[in-house]
């Protein structure tokens, strides 16, 4: 059952055309606080007001802040992995 979410870097790498993006997502978590899921395409600032978009554009600039996660196969699932500072 998930308990929160929040805003996280994702490095992807795209094999065929061979580019690797850091991109934001919608990251989920259980009452654990382990990932369960993560949106599959990166989400934008938004809001219904310039405050409302303002305070967004304050999420994405905490995501800048936590570690960046990569996408991994692990027992033919696919996890998100927190990587180290040298290899962003």
């Amino acid at each position: 059952m998930m308990s929160h979410w929040n805003h996280r870097v994702i490095k992807r790498h795209d094999k065929k055309v061979h580019i690797t993006t850091f991109q934001i997502h919608e990251v989920y978590y259980d009452d654990d606080n382990k990932i369960e899921s993560w949106t599959a395409s990166p989400v934008e600032p938004m809001g219904e007001s310039m405050a409302e978009l303002r305070k967004d554009l304050q999420y994405f600039v905490e995501a800048l802040e936590k570690p960046v996660l990569e996408e991994k196969i692990q027992n033919g699932q696919e996890i998100l992995v927190e990587i180290n500072q040298s290899a962003r």
